[in-house]
């Protein structure tokens, strides 16, 4: 995916003809139409996608971690459908430049899908999705060899919107539970979690998730009833070993192994303009943290501290400046273990996205 990102304001949303803060799946003379109304407008193009986000958030972290602490360095790969139309090549560089590891070419006479993210002056955004044209999920050679030896494998729940996403998904969960490896799932935005709940369940009852991330409004969509952060970490850490459950200017909750951790925000002297990635960032934070060794409450204070550093200015990626600042804030590494089997920074993180 690439991240095209405007500043709007209210009324430009409403002509959209969605609710501010939702997604929307749009057509490729749909996105026209949005690219031509927002010429007037100054807009920046970068490689997105949430997975891409939270994997060079990561990748970032843990540079900065070698940097300041000495920490190995881990090798990250992505398996990214991509077309062979500028923004797939853009999309490529980008990610190879900061450091991850494409597990997939660009499929011939294909387009690249993209996501307008619309933020209004409140900092809230709304993203309307070209999925691009018509490819296929599929795993290749590249990508089964690098599931059979990755440490942690992170599933994005959006994968779910594409064709041949159920086979791909669970040949790839399969390969990474067969190898001893942490799999990670990524719940997207309560409307794909509507639609594609029976498969987030099937995952989730076959013990087949460790991790869970998702908001308050996706866990609520998860369960099909309003909850709470904590009351949603709760019933959903009793079927994996951590849920992560992010509640906005709330904090996060965090429940593993019958612990629930309350996570305060971490609050800065800026304002909070562009929540766009914040999910993203907390994810990366936790996970590395997790690499690292860190117990339950200083994994959440790291994905706090992550998450805050993207929402103060407009863009959705952690910088490696800010990834810098971050790691050099934290205290030294001690505590508890976190409650996970060990994993050492040097191994590699296989995500599909």
């Amino acid at each position: 995916m690439v991240d095209i990102s405007a500043a709007v304001d209210d009324e430009f949303v409403a002509r959209t003809g969605i609710a501010k803060g939702e997604r929307k799946i749009i057509s490729v003379e749909e996105r026209a139409k949005l690219l031509e109304a927002l010429d007037s407008s100054s807009y920046q193009v970068s490689a997105g996608g949430s997975l891409a986000n939270t994997l060079v958030a990561t990748s970032h972290l843990s540079v900065a971690d070698h940097q300041f602490r000495g920490g190995g360095l881990p090798r990250i790969g992505m398996l990214s459908v991509s077309g062979d139309d500028l923004q797939g090549s853009f999309h490529c560089a980008q990610m190879r430049h900061a450091g991850i590891e494409l597990l997939s070419e660009p499929l011939p006479g294909t387009s690249t899908g993209t996501v307008i993210v619309l933020t209004t002056p409140d900092a809230n955004r709304t993203f309307l999705s070209y999925l691009g044209s018509s490819q296929t999920l599929t795993l290749s050679a590249a990508a089964k060899a690098a599931i059979s030896r990755t440490r942690v494998l992170i599933v994005e729940g959006y994968l779910w919107e594409m064709p041949g996403a159920v086979e791909a998904i669970g040949s790839a969960v399969r390969l990474a539970r067969d190898s001893g490896a942490v799999v990670a799932l990524t719940t997207g935005d309560p409307g794909l979690v509507a639609r594609h709940r029976s498969e987030f369940w099937r995952l989730l009852r076959d013990g087949c998730v460790d991790v869970l991330f998702a908001n308050r409004a996706e866990a609520s969509a998860l369960l099909e009833q309003p909850v709470s952060a904590a009351e949603a970490a709760s019933q959903l850490g009793s079927l994996c070993s951590l849920a992560a459950i992010t509640d906005g200017a709330n904090g996060s909750r965090i429940s593993a192994l019958g612990h629930l951790k309350v996570i305060p925000p971490y609050w800065t002297t800026d304002t909070p303009v562009d929540t766009c990635g914040a999910g993203d960032a907390y994810c990366a934070g936790l996970l590395y943290a997790y690499l690292s060794g860190m117990d339950l409450a200083s994994m959440g204070r790291c994905s706090a501290r992550v998450a805050s550093a993207v929402i103060c200015r407009s863009g959705a990626c952690l910088t490696g400046q800010e990834a810098d600042r971050v790691v050099a804030s934290l205290p030294p590494a001690g505590g508890l273990r976190a409650p996970f089997p060990s994993a050492a920074l040097e191994s590699k993180a296989a995500s599909m996205m």
